[in-house]
């Protein structure tokens, strides 16, 4: 069988088990409630879109990182097996369609488990009011900080929040997700400055401050726009 005609096949098939196996873990993550507590999964953070569940997702995500890449590089292994009979001057131009299509199928699988867990933000127009939101003007331009929030923890009062901000024509110009912490002594209401705005993620105490360019920048809207950028 010809070299190229074997790697497009083992590369149909590599991307199906891969995808398979992501489905099956983001199947495995949604039965979760019915296998354990919800305490217990709160407590292991393996329920990332429930509001009690902790704000630090981290580890969970990191598990599911681990294991995608392990099948990634496997996915790998087995396209260079298939092109080693290859001329060695075609088997560059195969290491690098390889590694930009495997790099481009992580950035889609991140992106797509990220999304799929992400906590149903509501209650925007009293959490805008709550932290310090609403219109604002720079430069002469009108924009809209809008806030809305996944409802705090019962055990942590920590409270997940979307910032969005808007052009004065609702474009999206910037996005950022962050942690309040309701109940204690920890700043919670957004601050502006003459060419920023401030605000205060609970998350990380030991650096919890945040800043966005007032008016948001292209990199803003760009960020706005890709996943697991923002």
């Amino acid at each position: 069988m010809p070299v190229t005609k074997a790697y497009v096949i083992q590369l149909f098939i590599g991307t199906l088990y891969t995808l398979a196996l992501a489905g099956m873990l983001i199947a495995a993550l949604v039965s979760m409630p019915v296998i354990i507590s919800p305490a217990m999964g709160q407590q292991l953070g393996v329920l990332p879109w429930d509001q009690n569940a902790p704000s630090d997702t981290t580890p969970l995500y990191w598990t599911l990182g681990v294991v995608l890449v392990c099948a990634l590089g496997l996915f790998y292994r087995a396209l260079m097996r298939v092109v080693a009979p290859a001329k060695a001057a075609l088997k560059p131009g195969y290491h690098a369609v390889t590694l930009l299509y495997l790099l481009a199928m992580a950035y889609g699988l991140a992106a797509t488990v990220t999304t799929a867990f992400t906590p149903h933000y509501r209650d925007c127009g009293i959490y805008s009011q709550k932290l310090n939101g609403g219109w604002r003007q720079y430069r002469g331009q009108q924009l809209r900080v809008e806030l809305c929030g996944a409802g705090p923890a019962e055990q942590t009062r920590q409270d997940r929040i979307r910032l969005r901000i808007y052009g004065e024509r609702g474009e999206l110009r910037a996005l950022r997700h962050f942690t309040v912490q309701w109940g204690r002594d920890f700043p919670t209401l957004l601050e502006y400055s003459s060419d920023h705005l401030s605000y205060f993620d609970a998350s990380d105490e030991d650096d919890f401050t945040r800043l966005v360019a007032m008016p948001p920048t292209v990199g803003d809207w760009i960020h706005s726009r890709l996943p697991l950028l923002d």
